[in-house]
Order: structure tokens, then C-alpha cells, then sequence
């Protein structure tokens, strides 16, 4: 199946631009992130953090349009199709959305995983993240290059589950998205290590000894407004919560030796969801820090949603999918799934920094 692909860039002043994989261009159009829009867009996307709302289509659809509006001029999106009709109905577009770096805190924190392509005359328009001939991820360029990946003969999964004794938070299931990794790893060449209650000395000793290409952390997250980052649950001495922040996060990392391939964080607590818990923030530090790959959720979601979604990118990692072709893939499942629920279907989040996105490329059912 042919892949082209894509980057999309807005740079400091504003100004949006494109480039295709093979070196076409388009220029000429800036962000419309100002005024009545942009306060329509942060209205949204606080609405979507608040706890038990429920969404109709239409209201998704409403965003994801305003979205599209924003960031892709209508010049734009009419290069980006004629880019797509160009590789023919078996072909795929992956487009990579870049922003720089200054603009984390504004516009990288937009959900752009609900951008919907506008209706046109005779054609209904789409969610990016529900059509299986787009792939939407993020893409945050380096300014030091890294070396390619190899290919490993056994690819060595981390898993993390973390449950402090807090009555603030909800409760962590993690068991049957650890029963779905090691039913693969029968069939498969994993090796799962499963790490419970993790506290900073444990993460770091296990990260050190496994040396996983493929870390999964299962527990709670939150943004943490006052210093601006996400932040994850781990256990302390005391068995209640220690927030650990993306800073110490990615040295606790750093500190135990190879950094992870691919780092999976979700928040699962059961039927009793708190929207505003959020891991969006932590990717773009740890892949600064050395994580080739960073996949999260930007809103809990619950443990049935979490593990349809775990269930199905492992199985597209499984058949040999690249990392954000298995989020797409995990994306499309819950939008299959769960039609309802509009809002489920751009929670999934992935942030790459390299261009092809081959992380795993080994990851195929053993002999």
C-alpha cells in the first residue's frame, strides 16, 4: 500500500506551510487561531475535560470543523486532497502536524485529533482521525538527528501499574489490558514485565534492569496549571499519590540508561472518569529527552474504553503497522465501537520525531 506523507508546520509568527515527501511545497496561509475562534476553540476543549457531559455528533463535528478552519486554510486542505486522490483508493496519507516549540503551551495543547474535514457538495466530510486513508500524528523535530532504529529479535514491554492508597482517586484496573500483553506475547516475540505500585527509586531500577524498548504506564495522570506540565501518579513512602512531573519524569528515565523506544500512558478509573486528568503534556519533553515515540490519551477514558483501544494497537503493532498507523488504528476501534460517544475518537494522542515512523519494525508473529 502506497504512504505519502505530509507536514504541516506552523512556525512562530503564525504562518502555516506544507511539504510533501517528495519535496512539493504550498505557502501562503497563517493560523486562524485569533479572536471569536480561538475562544470558541478553548470553550470546546475545556468542555471536553468536564466530568459526565455528554456530546452529540453534531456538537463534535461542530468543533472538529472549527477546528479544520483554523489551522488549514481552504487552499490547504485543497492540495492536501488532491495529494490524496493522487495515490489512488488503496493509497494512505499520513499527515504530520508541527508546531514549534514556543507555542506548546497555546497551540500544541489544542485537540487537533477532532479536525473534520468540511462536507462538500455530493460528499460527506470526515474526521482525520476516523478515516483509514489518513494517519493524523503529531511531529516534533529535533535539532539533533538520532540514529536509525534496528530491528530486535524480541521486543521487551514495561508495564507499569500504578493504584495509590489516595481516596481522592479512582480506582486503576489494569489487569485486563496485562492478560491482553501477555496473550500476545504467547504468539508473539514480547517479553512482559509487569512493575506494580512503582515509586521513583522502583520505576528507575526496573526501567534499568528490563531496559524495555516499550513502556506502559497504567494510573493517573493531571496537568498541573501552575507549572504548566503533566504530571503521573506514582506510589510513596506512604502509599499515597507522588506526582512526578514530566521534568523528573524524563531524568528518572534518563538516569536508568536507554531511554524507551515507545512510551503508553492511559488513565483508566473504571466507570468514574475524571476528564481533566490528562497525559497530552509529558510527550513532547520525553521525546526531547530521548523516547522516540510518545502515545497517550488527552482525557481518562474508562478501563473498557482503555482496553479496546490497548487491544487494538497492539494488534496493529502486531501485523507489522507502524507505531501512529496502530494508534489510527486503536482510534478507528473505538469510533466503531463506540459511535455514541463522539468525543471517544480523538482522545488518542501520538507524537513522533521521526519522519517514517518505524519504531518497532520487527514486531511480526514469530515462527
Amino acid at each position: 500500500m502506497d504512504t505519502r506523507e505530509i507536514t504541516v508546520r506552523v512556525d512562530k509568527s503564525g504562518q502555516v506551510s506544507a511539504r510533501r515527501d517528495d519535496d512539493a511545497t504550498w505557502s501562503g496561509g497563517s493560523i486562524a487561531f485569533t479572536g471569536v475562534d480561538a475562544q470558541l476553540i478553548r470553550i470546546f476543549a475545556r468542555w471536553l475535560t468536564e466530568r459526565g457531559r455528554e456530546w452529540d455528533w453534531d456538537e463534535i463535528k461542530a468543533f472538529g470543523s472549527l477546528l479544520h478552519r483554523t489551522l488549514l486554510p481552504a487552499d490547504l486542505w485543497s492540495w492536501i486532497e488532491r495529494s490524496l486522490a493522487d495515490i489512488g483508493e488503496d493509497g494512505r496519507l499520513r499527515i504530520q502536524l508541527e508546531f514549534p516549540s514556543e507555542a506548546y503551551a497555546d497551540l500544541a495543547s489544542v485537540p487537533w485529533e477532532y479536525l473534520h474535514a468540511p462536507d462538500r457538495p455530493g460528499r460527506e466530510g470526515f474526521f482525520l482521525a476516523a478515516q483509514s486513508r489518513v494517519i493524523l500524528t503529531r511531529f516534533i523535530p529535533l535539532e539533533v538527528g538520532r540514529p536509525p532504529l534496528v530491528s530486535e529479535p524480541r521486543i521487551r514491554v514495561l508495564v507499569l501499574a500504578s493504584q495509590p492508597q489516595d481516596p481522592l482517586l479512582g480506582e486503576v484496573i489494569a489487569a485486563p489490558v496485562i492478560e491482553t500483553l501477555r496473550g500476545l506475547s504467547e504468539r508473539l516475540p514480547l517479553d512482559v514485565t509487569v512493575h506494580e505500585q512503582p515509586s521513583r527509586v522502583s520505576l528507575r531500577e526496573h526501567v534499568r534492569t528490563v531496559r524495555p524498548h516499550l513502556l506502559h504506564f497504567i494510573g493517573h495522570g493531571q496537568f498541573d496549571a501552575e507549572r504548566a506540565q503533566g504530571q503521573i501518579a506514582l506510589v510513596g513512602q506512604t502509599g499515597r499519590a507522588d506526582w512526578v512531573g514530566e521534568q523528573v519524569l524524563a531524568q528518572l528515565l534518563e538516569s536508568a540508561g536507554e531511554m524507551p523506544r515507545l512510551a503508553l500512558f492511559h488513565s483508566c478509573a473504571g466507570a468514574q472518569i475524571d476528564y481533566s486528568a490528562s497525559f497530552a503534556g509529558l510527550a513532547p519533553r520525553l521525546i526531547r529527552r530521548g523516547v522516540q515515540c510518545v502515545v497517550a490519551m488527552q482525557y481518562a477514558v474508562t478501563n473498557r474504553t482503555a482496553l479496546d483501544f490497548a487491544k487494538a494497537f497492539y494488534d496493529g503493532l502486531a501485523r507489522g503497522l507502524e507505531v501512529d498507523e496502530a494508534v489510527q488504528a486503536g482510534r478507528m476501534e473505538l469510533h466503531t465501537i463506540y459511535g455514541d460517544d463522539s468525543r471517544l475518537l480523538g482522545i488518542p494522542v501520538v507524537y513522533l520525531h521521526s519522519r517514517d515512523a518505524v519504531l518497532i519494525p520487527s514486531l511480526t508473529p514469530s515462527d
